[in-house]
Parts: C-alpha cells; sequence; structure tokens
C-alpha cells in the first residue's frame, strides 16, 4: 500500500518538471503529459519532438535521483488522428533513453488496460 505513496513522493520533482515544461496535450481543458502511479509512469505528448524533449526531462531527473529504468520494458506509441488528412508521415525517428532505442508497438498493457492505437477497447474487453 506504500509503494504508490513512496513513489510519489520520492519522484515528485520529477514529476514537478514534467508538468512545469509545459509540454503535453490537452484533453478537456485539462493539461496532461504523465500518469503515474507506484512504478509505472506513461508519458503523453502532441508530437515526436515534444515526446522525446520529455523523455529528456525523465533523463535528467533519473540520473539526479539515481533511479534506473528498465528500457526492455518501455515502448512508445503513435495514435493516428481519426482525420486522415492530418496524417504527417507514417514513419519516425526511433525514440532514445538514456542511449537505448526505444521499440515501437501498436498495443501495451498499463496497469491492466490493453491501450490501442486504433483508440478501441475490443482488446482490453476480451
Amino acid at each position: 500500500m506504500l509503494s504508490p505513496y513512496l513513489f510519489t513522493r520520492y519522484v515528485r520533482p520529477l514529476l514537478f518538471a514534467l508538468v512545469q515544461s509545459r509540454i503535453g496535450c490537452n484533453i478537456g481543458g485539462l493539461f496532461v503529459n504523465n500518469f503515474s502511479y507506484a512504478d509505472d509512469m506513461f508519458l503523453l505528448a502532441p508530437s515526436w519532438y515534444a515526446l522525446q524533449e520529455l523523455i529528456r526531462i525523465l533523463e535528467h531527473w533519473w540520473i539526479k535521483l539515481k533511479i534506473s529504468c528498465n528500457t526492455k520494458k518501455t515502448v512508445c506509441m503513435i495514435f493516428k488522428p481519426k482525420k486522415k488528412d492530418r496524417v504527417i508521415t507514417e514513419h519516425f525517428p526511433p525514440f532514445t533513453l538514456n542511449g537505448c532505442i526505444l521499440s515501437f508497438v501498436t498495443q501495451f498493457k498499463y496497469l491492466g488496460h490493453v491501450i490501442s492505437n486504433t483508440l478501441n477497447d475490443d482488446n482490453d474487453i476480451r
């Protein structure tokens, strides 16, 4: 029960730096760039460059706080816009975290829920 509390207390400067960066998405009028629970973190950004900048902030604070990240479990996903005319490119440069190239996926499991880049919940329901 203490794990989520201790994690957020320990990484508070990191979470504050992410929020202060003003990089993120507007969801229903609310500015959002990360979801964190226990030792899981989910970053949200409107562009490739914005996400790489959030990752750079993470790297800085992980070094400062002496936290490690399992880059084998860290993945990236791109949500395609519903309006096809807004698609700029289908291919993006790889993201890097501590010198490791991160994998792109079309779906992953976060806190027991399947998140898919198709924006439907069929796999989560199954």
